[in-house]
């Protein structure tokens, strides 16, 4: 363990796939090392965090009203906020008598900063998407000048303030003394203008998904296409029709999840190339996918990387624009807005990504990139470092 005792790290996350997902193999890293991780999160995540070998530490969610989440990611903050500080009772009783040695908190994990900076316990900032750098509040938040502008902010300056601390102390989530972010730094907007004092750019820690299922492709010479909007932006029966209608009978037999609110008869036929379903295990798909239709999350894009998958990049919010460009930039696929998605222009986009030697050769350069990043050894090894460090105040 580099010189490193056993020690307890709490993770303190949002209970979304998304955030969760990247973590887990690093959870897997630190338990094997011989830490004791507790991982804070809601009990939908338990049997994951359980899988990855941590202890769950439950919160209580406000389930909501059903909606889907926000395109607009200031009401997105906004529902991270209300999230943080609705779990903020029950972590603090549970970590009053079992205070971690450090924690591991996620970019909109506010509770763990909050609980780490009270009680001086050392942090680290785990991002799943890009560090805070110069021009994210307008690119992220559709505009806003300034993240004290955004919905919640206030009320998260606040809860501070209620236990004592400076609100002011909230930029440390801009400027972090030591951040971890789940991607190379070649994908990172704007890496120069990163402000955290010590930064592993550690690329996807893909752990053992096994719980999630396998899947196989129908004949080994299949050509695979994956379509996936992720766990957020599932209602869109249009555009899976679309999808349907493009990949009909043709070269590639495709796997399309859907999420669970969208019925299968709402597609209309389907031929015998598409096979649908809410979820598929993400990994084991794109092990055989010969392209990848994708919303552009964060998760999504590193996962297609890691496996040498051109992608079609049909973003549904801004943080996914912003990743998506840089999908085009770094030709490791194309751009193709969620306006512009016909069914010719799918079928258009999937046979660029799939003939481009400038797209593979964008592709090779980055995953090789990524297998030089160290994944979730790296992460760990950043997170050990941190607790040599000592108390942070």
């Amino acid at each position: 363990m580099s010189g490193t005792s056993p020690a307890h790290i709490a993770v303190v996350n949002l209970p979304m796939l998304g955030h969760v997902n990247p973590t887990l193999g690093v959870v897997e890293e630190l338990v094997r090392r011989g830490h004791r991780v507790t991982y804070a999160i809601s009990e939908h995540f338990v049997h994951q965090v359980k899988a990855a070998g941590a202890e769950p530490v439950l919160y209580p969610v406000d389930p909501g009203d059903g909606s889907e989440a926000p395109e607009r990611l200031a009401e997105g903050l906004a529902r991270a906020v209300h999230a943080s500080l609705g779990s903020l009772p029950a972590l603090t009783r549970a970590y009053a008598t079992d205070r971690p040695d450090l924690i591991v908190h996620d970019v909109y994990g506010f509770a763990g900063l909050l609980l780490g900076m009270q009680w001086q316990i050392p942090r680290v900032l785990f991002s799943p998407t890009h560090l805070h750098y110069d021009g994210i509040v307008p690119e992220f938040f559709d505009g806003e000048p300034d993240i004290s502008s955004l919905p919640g902010y206030a009320d998260l300056a606040a809860a501070f303030v209620e236990r004592g601390l400076d609100s002011s102390r909230l930029r440390e989530a801009e400027a972090p003394d030591y951040a971890i972010a789940a991607l190379p730094r070649s994908f990172q907007r704007r890496p120069d203008t990163v402000a955290a004092r010590r930064v592993a750019y550690t690329g996807p820690a893909l752990g053992d998904r096994s719980y999630q299922g396998t899947w196989r492709p129908p004949h080994p010479d299949a050509r695979v296409l994956l379509i996936s909007l992720g766990s957020q932006f599932t209602r869109r029966p249009d555009f899976y029709r679309s999808c349907v209608e493009a990949f009909a009978d043709g070269d590639h037999h495709v796997v399309m999840a859907v999420g669970s609110e969208v019925p299968t008869d709402q597609l209309g036929p389907l031929p015998a190339n598409v096979e649908v379903h809410p979820h598929v295990p993400q990994l084991a798909v794109l092990a055989h996918a010969d392209a990848f239709v994708t919303h552009a999350g964060m998760g999504g894009t590193m996962e297609a990387v890691a496996h040498g998958v051109p992608m079609v990049a049909v973003p549904q919010m801004a943080e996914q624009r912003v990743n998506a460009d840089q999908i085009e930039h770094l030709r490791l696929g194309v751009h193709l807005p969620r306006e512009q998605a016909t069914p010719e222009a799918l079928r258009e986009a999937v046979r660029k990504v799939t003939s481009s030697p400038e797209i593979r050769e964008g592709l090779t350069t980055l995953r090789a990139e990524l297998a030089e990043s160290g994944g979730a050894r790296a992460a760990a090894d950043l997170i050990e470092e941190a607790l040599r460090s000592g108390v942070t105040p």
